[in-house]
């Protein structure tokens, strides 16, 4: 069977809009073809330098990688995808890079028309809400995400000329598998599970505003009236934007989608193997013989011409205390569930009692 994606032809030219180069890059994506732009610049210095530390850390590991593209709609995180899969070919010192999307895991269209999700206490039918993240089926995703690194298992995908999912289609077969999604980082459950899953993950981020019109122009595109497109938006495409920007997960590197289109560096955690990556999630060190409150501690002491209690006590409990109100708010918010808060910060179920007081 054939693939969902393919690429039709490579880059093809040029033109210079705004000091920048862009190179305009033809790709399928579900049977259709589209016509995308990308910086000549963003590609030779941020595209193809990840590519190289993504080829780095699968040489590393020894095993498939699974990367998590994370990004709100409208980002263009599919066509970036397959952008960054093709260019992973034009370099033989590059690992090759296969991209699967998240949209298969979508509930099958018949569940779809018979369930309702339920959002500020009233049933919504999910067919008016498709896509939010509670139209999908993510105990499928996990059995999936649990044999891709040892086997070349079969993706399911969603074919649009028929609006469902079609089970089986895509044979995973590359050593670097980049899988894209809105909803792969949400610190919601059960979704904050699947964090887990990712070796890496990049997040795409951007301001709502320079969405807006993305959005409302791709509905239009697809038949619909301005009134529609602005409609669908409204109740539909701004929800999910903002839960995704105020309610995921950090990732390990955070790109910006500027108002053009572009994209730049904003961000990057340092570490980058899984132990490293895993302590930032633990309960911090907030004893004084911690290199950054020892240190503070030393200097404002003998600065006051005092031993230091003063600032050890007024350190450490104000650390402790902004860690307490930021995992209230977590659960207060219903951000994570107190199972969820007890695995990830390593908390027995006194310690979170005292802290929810």
């Amino acid at each position: 069977m054939q693939e969902e994606f393919a690429f039709t032809k490579g880059m093809i030219g040029g033109e210079n809009m705004g000091g920048k180069v862009w190179r305009t890059c033809r790709l399928t994506i579900n049977g259709l073809g589209h016509k995308v732009q990308y910086n000549q610049a963003t590609i030779d210095n941020l595209f193809v330098p990840f590519l190289r530390r993504m080829t780095k850390m699968q040489q590393g590991v020894g095993k498939r990688l699974v990367i998590f593209l994370v990004a709100p709609p409208g980002t263009g995180k599919s066509t970036l995808a397959l952008l960054l899969e093709q260019l992973s070919l034009t370099d033989s010192s590059l690992e090759p890079v296969q991209s699967i999307g998240l949209d298969g895991f979508h509930y099958h269209s018949d569940y779809i028309r018979n369930h309702y999700v339920e959002r500020n206490g009233e049933k919504i039918p999910m067919a008016a809400v498709k896509g939010c993240p509670e139209t999908f089926d993510v105990e499928h995703l996990v059995e999936k995400l649990e044999t891709v690194r040892m086997a070349d298992i079969r993706w399911p995908i969603y074919d649009r000329s028929i609006h469902d999912v079609v089970e089986e289609v895509v044979k995973i077969r590359r050593k670097i598998v980049l899988l894209e999604g809105n909803w792969l980082l949400l610190g919601e459950e059960p979704w904050q599970k699947i964090r887990g899953y990712a070796d890496y993950s990049l997040f795409i981020s951007a301001e709502p505003r320079d969405l807006k019109e993305r959005l409302i122009a791709r509905k239009m595109a697809g038949g619909k009236s301005r009134e529609d497109a602005e409609r669908f938006y409204r109740e539909s495409d701004r929800v999910n934007v903002e839960r995704v920007l105020k309610k995921s997960w950090p990732a390990d590197e955070t790109w910006q989608m500027l108002g053009d289109g572009d994209y730049q560096l904003k961000g990057k955690i340092i570490p980058t193997n899984m132990v490293d990556r895993e302590a930032l999630w633990k309960k911090p060190n907030v004893s004084m013989e911690s290199s950054l409150l020892g240190g503070i501690n030393r200097r404002m002491g003998v600065e006051n011409g005092g031993d230091g209690a003063l600032f050890k006590n007024g350190y450490a409990e104000g650390l402790s205390a902004a860690r307490k109100t930021i995992l209230r708010k977590l659960y207060m918010d219903g951000t994570m569930s107190s199972k969820a808060i007890m695995e990830t910060f390593e908390l027995t179920p006194e310690e979170l009692t005292e802290i929810l007081k």
